[in-house]
């Protein structure tokens, strides 16, 4: 496999990481990857995370269910997301792509994800003179999904469902995909923390 140029070949890629607070910590993640279409992606589970590979409404779809798929209302779950498209250290193979964007867990995603979630993240564009305000971009439509976007050192914190989370990240990966050669957004996201009960009650 050849090394990618930044901007040559669409591949959207997604790292995620699961992590069920609880005993059996391992059900949930097992469920959930089974339980995810990846039938529009390309896909591998690692001992690390697992990798989305193809194109971005395809990915996100696919990242949206794997978190979704693992959420019960009495469990801690947090997730790690780094997505990423034109890294020019990337390879041209590993990847689902004919141009359908097709989302065969978006039914499920929408029905299964109203749920209150929180997440932070970072968005970063890359080779970009004007790259602040492509950030400023990508954080105002955070606002009109009703995500309320706030400022916190190095992060932007959100708070929403689940989908509107999920369908914001759609919306801001297409507009760098469309916009941007080469970016990278980082994400965690909290559901059931015990540490957001806490801060409630201060």
């Amino acid at each position: 496999m050849e090394a990618c140029q930044p901007g040559m070949i669409d591949i959207t890629g997604c790292r995620v990481s699961l992590y069920p607070m609880k005993d059996q910590f391992a059900t949930p993640i097992l469920t959930s990857i089974n339980e995810t279409d990846t039938s529009a992606v390309w896909q591998q589970t690692d001992l690390f995370s697992t990798l989305y590979r193809g194109e971005p409404a395809s990915v996100i779809d696919a990242a949206s269910a794997l978190f979704i798929n693992a959420y019960d209302e009495q469990t801690h779950l947090v997730g790690e997301y780094t997505f990423s498209k034109g890294c020019p250290g990337d390879l041209a193979g590993d990847s689902f792509l004919n141009g359908q964007q097709a989302k065969p867990n978006a039914a499920n995603n929408q029905e299964k994800g109203d749920f209150l979630v929180d997440c932070k993240y970072s968005f970063y564009a890359f080779g970009e003179k004007n790259y602040m305000e492509e950030i400023a971009a990508i954080v105002g439509m955070a606002a009109d999904h009703g995500l309320n976007p706030r400022s916190a050192h190095y992060v932007t914190i959100l708070t929403g469902t689940a989908s509107q989370l999920f369908n914001y990240f759609e919306a801001a990966l297409a507009y760098a995909h469309e916009n941007l050669s080469h970016y990278v957004l980082e994400a965690t996201i909290s559901v059931n923390s015990p540490s957001k009960e806490v801060q409630d009650h201060v």
